[in-house]
């Protein structure tokens, strides 16, 4: 063998362009497929960091008369409590919410620690203990005694130093001292993978009307994961947890009614909402895999029949027939083995750019990389490939006809019915599998360009959000009565920035957000509502806090009354400014200005009807929306909005500066800082889709296109001294080119009509993933049945004009 691989390297190296171009594919195809492939393994394949992580699952709460999860399977406070005393199929159950808290950074500028706030069941749940220090008890968990926190290793050693010393002593969290009592192992993150993983985690402590039903509102917070007991399975507990919840609902029925548990994995509540896209795009890098196969072994084919009378003379000379295939598969490992060493260079630049392109909400993107995994499965793919390409030239190659092809020295001495069956069928089989890629990235390239054509009903560029609010130490109804001089301080402090055009403010949640506040809604003299089924509670609405200018800075249009102005100020008559989806829903078939509707216990009066935003995004359509006047309401905080002459980006220091020199202690909540940040995050996933299936069904064209090229050229070569015969007894060089292209034409018709069968089934399967578009769209089909027809075509231009140019002397002295 070894004797065999050297041989192997010498005779490829005197066929650089067959060895470059085999090679080049080969690196096309595994790099990319390794890419993909330490993508989907870190996200969907690996178990989770925990001990018997199997044995871990996430308690949603949802309600089974919506198709979709309420509120994504987050709880409320008093839920949570009632199932952790009621429940008897864990072993314990926790419940696990975000927090943030204000610290100081290294310049002493005000700063936010991102923490999750846990029960002490936490850790026996994960299986997971402090390196330093200890876990939380329950008495960590009462209201007052509650100021102890745990700290992560990277917040430890960034933070603090890495001290061994810190436990024990305090850090001050919201102007108040923290006592840290443990310190995590390094690895540990919860969310488990985010792209912004808890700093710390705080105990879950709740204060007493926090508690109660009668008290607090419906706060859906709360993310609940249990380990299960010994022999209790996933569906026992989600039987008994359903029960438990329906007894609940029929215990206090106007709490959430209808509501339902339902238990599922830990490990499919991460990844389930990616799983199905992510295996979609492994087995697009599979379909290029195929192709790279194909287009392979075609070459392999052209050079064993070419050196057919070189195996003839082995076997005369007594080389068996397992003999000469081994040979023949020695240059297949030398070729697999380099494409497979530079595809893994190229992936672990691949790598890199995926983690760019992958939208922020994927889970367990930190955990992305080329790690022992993934590199066994890019060498196994590499020998795999080169033994698929490998073995039917390897075994047509080992049975030569001796006497046949030492009669002869003509350069299609070697050609076979069977080898010119078997190239033909490969052409096909390439062309049919580009059909199916071409036609998927075309679906997702459409629905990517359908989804940026929706309106999402205001101006998002050029838009800069900044929160700001005052602090709660003094009690929420003391901070309620600064909220709203405070809020105008910071905006005129923000009006004063240059480059900033307008500004406004609102309370309820920014466009794109993925936040809103839904409050009840009713109709003077018009009794309840009629439920429409279109949002989860068809009685509400969600309702915002605005200042005067705030519409207006996000262009949103006035279809008919007015802007909030000066007028409505406190102790005016109160007022609102509704959408349209409100006003067709509340008054359908007449005129909503001057109306009054009731929304959370206030009367308001209909002063105007604006334009519809999509709030969640523009894949959702509008739901019923009100505005609130700042002047007529109380607030905490609230979001400023400034739209800016350029780069809001590039305002933001200016602004941060004239903020706190009103107020040096301001933090700023700046996770996201432009409302085009925020579209981009909604859009991530469909333009990643784009992006990497637009780029495969571009290697696919290119592979497909690369291999009719081979074949046909082979065909000429093989076919030389036929077009110089023809010539000589008169055919034209059109005629000749006529000829090979009729060939041509045959092999990329066949395919295309396979691929566009298997397309039409095959894509189906990605129905889901789509967008105001049919997976069976004729439009796409034809498109990219026409793209690769003209890509088929344009490569047998040159070998079709070669032959064309043969002349007949050249051609019959080559004999």
């Amino acid at each position: 063998m070894p004797d065999d691989l050297r041989f192997a390297v010498r005779s490829l190296r005197k066929s650089p362009t067959f060895t470059a171009v085999a090679v080049g594919v080969l690196t096309l195809a595994i790099g990319a497929g390794t890419a993909v492939f330490s993508l989907v393994d870190a996200v969907v394949l690996r178990g989770l960091p925990f001990d018997e992580h199997d044995r871990i699952a996430a308690v949603l709460e949802h309600d089974p008369q919506r198709p979709a999860t309420f509120g994504g399977g987050t709880t409320t406070a008093q839920t949570f409590l009632d199932w952790r005393r009621e429940q008897k199929v864990f072993r314990y159950i926790t419940a696990v919410g975000g927090a943030r808290f204000r610290l100081r950074n290294e310049r002493g500028e005000p700063d936010d620690a991102w923490a999750q706030r846990v029960s002490w069941e936490f850790f026996p749940v994960l299986g997971m203990a402090p390196m330093l220090g200890r876990a939380f008890t329950p008495e960590d968990e009462i209201w007052g005694r509650h100021r102890v926190v745990i700290l992560t290793h990277g917040a430890w050693l960034r933070r603090l130093g890495g001290s061994p010393e810190i436990l024990r002593k305090t850090v001050q969290l919201d102007e108040e001292p923290w006592e840290v009592v443990g310190v995590m192992p390094p690895g540990f993150s919860y969310p488990v993978g985010s792209a912004r993983p808890a700093e710390m985690l705080a105990p879950l402590a709740f204060r007493d009307f926090e508690r109660s039903r009668e008290r607090a509102g419906r706060n859906y917070n709360w993310t609940v994961i249990g380990r299960l007991k010994d022999g209790v399975t996933i569906e026992q507990a989600h039987e008994q947890m359903f029960a438990l919840t329906a007894a609940l609902d029929a215990q206090y029925p106007k709490w959430s009614p209808g509501h339902r548990a339902r238990v599922i994995p830990l490990r499919e509540h991460l990844v389930g909402r990616v799983r199905d896209w992510m295996l979609l795009l492994l087995g697009a890098v599979g379909l290029v895999q195929l192709m790279a196969c194909a287009n392979l072994a075609n070459l392999m084919l052209a050079r064993a029949t070419a050196r057919m009378r070189d195996m003839a003379v082995r076997a005369a000379l007594g080389a068996g027939r397992a003999r000469l295939a081994l040979s023949l598969l020695a240059e297949s490992l030398v070729l697999s083995l380099a494409g497979g060493g530079l595809g893994i260079l190229l992936a672990s630049y691949g790598v890199d750019v995926l983690r760019a392109w992958l939208p922020t909400n994927v889970p367990r993107v930190a955990d992305v990389g080329i790690d022992v995994r993934v590199l066994g499965a890019a060498v196994g793919a590499a020998l795999l490939t080169g033994f698929i390409f490998g073995m039917v030239p390897a075994l047509q190659s080992s049975r030569p006809d001796a006497a046949a092809a030492l009669r002869s020295g003509s350069r299609g001495a070697g050609a076979s019915p069977l080898g010119e069956r078997l190239r033909s069928a490969l052409v096909v089989t390439e062309v049919a599998l580009a059909v199916v890629l071409v036609v998927g990235a075309g679906l997702f390239i459409g629905s990517f360009a359908r989804l940026m054509r929706i309106e999402p009903g205001f101006a998002y560029q050029n838009l800069l959000a900044v929160s700001v609010g005052v602090d709660t130490r003094g009690g929420f109804e003391e901070a309620r009565q600064r909220g709203r001089p405070y809020v105008e301080q910071m905006l005129e402090a923000a009006r004063a920035v240059p480059g900033v055009e307008m500004a406004g403010a609102v309370s309820g949640g920014l466009p794109f957000s993925g936040s809103w506040s839904r409050v009840p809604v009713s109709l003077p003299g018009r009794g309840e509502l009629p439920g429409d089924g279109a949002s989860w509670d068809d009685n509400s609405i969600d309702k915002r806090t605005i200042t005067t200018e705030y519409l207006q800075v996000l262009r949103v249009p006035l279809r008919r009354g007015r802007y909030f102005n000066e007028q409505d100020r406190e102790g005016a008559e109160l007022v609102t400014v509704i959408n349209e989806a409100a006003a067709r829903k509340y008054w359908p078939g007449a005129e909503a200005l001057g109306k009054r509707i009731t929304m959370d216990n206030v009367e308001r009066t209909v002063v105007g009807v604006v334009g519809d935003i999509r709030h969640l995004g523009p894949e959702t359509p509008p739901r019923q929306e009100a505005y609130a006047p700042l002047a007529q309401s109380q607030v905490i905080g609230m979001t400023l909005v400034m739209r800016t002459a350029g780069d809001p980006v590039r305002a933001f220091p200016a602004v941060k500066a004239a903020i706190w020199k009103v107020n040096p202690d301001q933090r700023l909540f700046t996770e996201t800082l432009t409302l085009e940040a925020y579209m981009d995050r909604l859009i991530a996933q469909r333009r990643f889709n784009m992006a990497l299936l637009g780029s495969l069904g571009a290697l696919g064209l290119v592979i497909s296109a690369a291999g009719i090229y081979g074949v046909m050229a082979y065909v000429v070569a093989q076919r030389t001294n036929e077009i110089g015969v023809r010539m000589a007894l008169g055919a034209t060089p059109g005629t000749i080119l006529t000829m090979v292209l009729r060939r041509a034409t045959g092999l990329i018709g066949a395919g295309l009509a396979i691929g566009g069968v298997g397309a039409w089934y095959l894509s189906k399967g990605a129905q889901a993933f789509l967008f105001q578009i049919e997976p069976n769209d004729p439009g796409i089909l034809v498109l990219a049945v026409a793209t690769l027809a003209l890509a088929g075509l344009l490569a047998c231009i040159v070998p079709a004009r070669r032959a064309a140019r043969v002349h007949p002397v050249v051609a019959l002295r080559s004999e």
